[in-house]
């Protein structure tokens, strides 16, 4: 049942539930024909399983009687420092009054989507612009639903950026856009047959590039992990994984590393856990979803940084998931967030993203462009390693 029904207007009607279980796996993936695997129940009631410290809302959206869309949201704790950590302004001054006084706050943010999938901004349905208009009043509905700790904070991200004038009535609304890191995808050729097609179609530069990763990596032995081993090595995972939250300049939330154990058993071979090993020591590991028919999934990694600087580790596993995605004939390797450039090196194209932001409180809404005008992603130079001067045919 859920725990609020309500009507937007004349024509549409939201339901609000606070388990993705109290909607169903058969109605949740009816709603639309062609649903992305991390939008799928078994992958949301995973999420929901092993973040215990988030609350969830999911959304039911009707038009007229008929189901027409789903919407999912996180409520999440932010700390504002999250945001002033950017901020090169001193600490004299208004704005250094301005910046330490946000530095101490803190709320409770409502994203809409999954913070922990890149390109995820938790709308289901088969016309976004009938959507997107009511996003404000579904926030607001969802914010009524919590008796403590309600979100004084919206948050729609993983916009991208050509998609940008479906947002206009956010902006007029007051939502405040800013960039993000780029998504960042590879397009497998179509004549990519083997690995070995694709290294030549690399240029001389990138073709001797990629066989050094190889050669000074070779030592490292790399498992597809099994379940039995992935609970084995839960310490290593969480060492390797924390290892690269804590190089990360912005952080929505961190992944609770029981989600590799249950992704693992919900989906099978279909997850990869790959476990890179250095005198049977686990250095680093990498997540790959095999789900989706025309796209590989790159989901999360860790590293042993020592070993990384050594060994080339990072840029070896960007060229295992070159070939895992050649061989299981993919037409797109989906990279995600982070380390745009070096991606790019190995033949990844950058998908520009943002995102669009908004307080409850008025004051605090027209002041937040001061801090989310700070956030500026590192910057890049796209590099082409193909022979052909371009990135995607």
């Amino acid at each position: 049942m859920p725990i609020q029904s309500i009507q937007l207007n004349t024509t549409y009607s939201i339901q609000i539930f606070d388990a993705i279980d109290k909607i169903g796996e058969e109605q949740w993936n009816a709603v639309n024909e062609k649903i992305l695997f991390f939008q799928t129940f078994s992958f949301l009631k995973i999420i929901e399983k092993v973040q215990q410290t988030i609350a969830f809302r999911y959304v039911l959206v009707y038009k007229e009687q008929k189901i027409i869309a789903a919407l999912y949201t996180q409520r999440i704790h932010f700390p504002y420092k999250n945001l002033t950590h950017y901020s090169n302004d001193g600490n004299k001054g208004v704005k250094g009054v301005l910046k330490n006084y946000f530095s101490n706050k803190h709320t409770y943010l409502l994203n809409l989507g999954n913070v922990f999938f890149t390109g995820d901004k938790g709308i289901i349905c088969t016309n976004e612009e009938d959507i997107l208009p009511h996003v404000e009043q579904i926030f607001n509905s969802i914010k009524k639903t919590f008796k403590e700790h309600a979100p004084n904070a919206f948050l729609l991200s993983n916009v991208y950026k050509e998609e940008d004038v479906k947002c206009m009535d956010l902006c007029r609304n007051s939502f405040h856009p800013f960039v993000t890191e780029p998504d960042l995808f590879l397009q497998v050729r179509s004549h990519w047959i083997t690995f070995n097609d694709y290294l030549n179609a690399l240029s001389s530069k990138y073709r001797i590039r990629a066989k050094k990763v190889f050669a000074v990596s070779q030592d490292l032995e790399v498992k597809n992990l099994s379940l039995e081993e992935i609970k084995n090595h839960k310490t290593d995972i969480a060492r390797l994984y924390n290892n690269v939250v804590n190089h990360v300049a912005f952080n929505m939330a961190s992944l609770n590393i029981d989600f590799f154990e249950a992704a693992k058993a919900e989906f099978g071979n279909n997850c990869m856990l790959l476990g890179y090993f250095k005198n049977t020591e686990m250095v680093g590991f990498a997540c790959v979803f095999n789900v989706d028919v025309y796209t590989l999934h790159v989901h999360y990694i860790g590293l042993d940084y020592i070993i990384n600087q050594q060994q080339k580790l990072y840029n070896r596993m960007l060229l295992d998931f070159v070939r895992i995605g050649i061989e299981h004939k993919k037409q797109t390797i989906h990279f995600g967030r982070t380390a745009t450039e070096i991606k790019t090196t190995i033949g990844a194209y950058p998908v520009p993203l943002q995102a669009y932001m908004k307080m409850s409180n008025a004051l605090m809404n027209a002041a937040i462009p001061y801090l989310l005008k700070r956030i500026k992603p590192p910057e890049y130079t796209i590099r082409n390693p193909f022979k052909e001067n371009i990135f995607i045919d």
